[in-house]
C-alpha cells in the first residue's frame, strides 16, 4: 500500500509541476501595429499635419492638455517594420507662423492604444512660452506605461 501512495504522490507532484510550468510561462501577443502617442502639455490648441512615410498628409487638432495615438498596421503580425510618422506643427505660440517638421518613431505594439505607444510631448521651449517643441519622453526602449516623470525627456532637433 505504501508503494501505491508513493507512486500516486509522485504522479501528482509531476502533474502539478508540469501545470505550474505551463501557467508560469509568459505568453506574448503578436505585435500588429507601430504606435506613436502624443500629448499636448501646452495651453495652446495645436493643429498637427501628419503622415506615415510617404502616405498622404492628414490633419489632426490637438487641444491643450489632450493626448492622441497614431497607429500603423503591419502587413503581417510581428513584422516590426514601419515607416516613421512625420508631423508638422506651428512652433510659434504667438501670432506669427513658424512651421517645424519632425520625424517620430513608433513602438511595436499588440494593440492600437495610447499606453503602448512611443510617447512624445508638445511643450513650451523656454520660460517665455513663445515657442513649442516636441520632446521624446518615453526614453530609449521604454514603452509609454514605464515613462519617466513629465519633466524628463529629450527635445527633438
Amino acid at each position: 500500500m505504501s508503494r501505491y501512495i508513493s507512486r500516486r504522490s509522485l504522479l501528482g507532484a509531476s502533474l502539478l509541476s508540469a501545470t505550474g510550468a505551463i501557467l508560469a510561462s509568459p505568453s506574448y501577443a503578436a505585435k500588429r501595429f507601430a504606435v506613436v502617442s502624443v500629448t499636448n502639455e501646452t495651453r495652446a490648441n495645436l493643429t498637427i499635419v501628419f503622415r506615415w512615410g510617404n502616405e498622404p498628409w492628414q490633419r489632426k487638432n490637438l487641444p491643450a492638455g489632450d493626448k492622441h495615438w497614431f497607429a500603423w498596421r503591419y502587413s503581417r503580425p510581428d513584422e516590426d517594420r514601419s515607416p516613421d510618422l512625420f508631423v508638422k506643427f506651428d512652433a510659434d505660440a504667438g501670432v506669427s507662423r513658424y512651421t517645424e517638421e519632425k520625424r517620430l518613431h513608433g513602438y511595436a505594439a499588440e494593440d492600437e492604444t495610447f499606453e503602448l505607444g512611443h510617447l512624445y510631448a508638445f511643450r513650451y521651449d523656454g520660460p517665455a512660452k513663445r515657442y513649442i517643441e516636441i520632446w521624446d519622453v518615453s526614453g530609449p526602449g521604454i514603452p509609454n506605461g514605464g515613462r519617466p516623470a513629465p519633466s524628463h525627456g529629450t527635445r527633438l532637433d
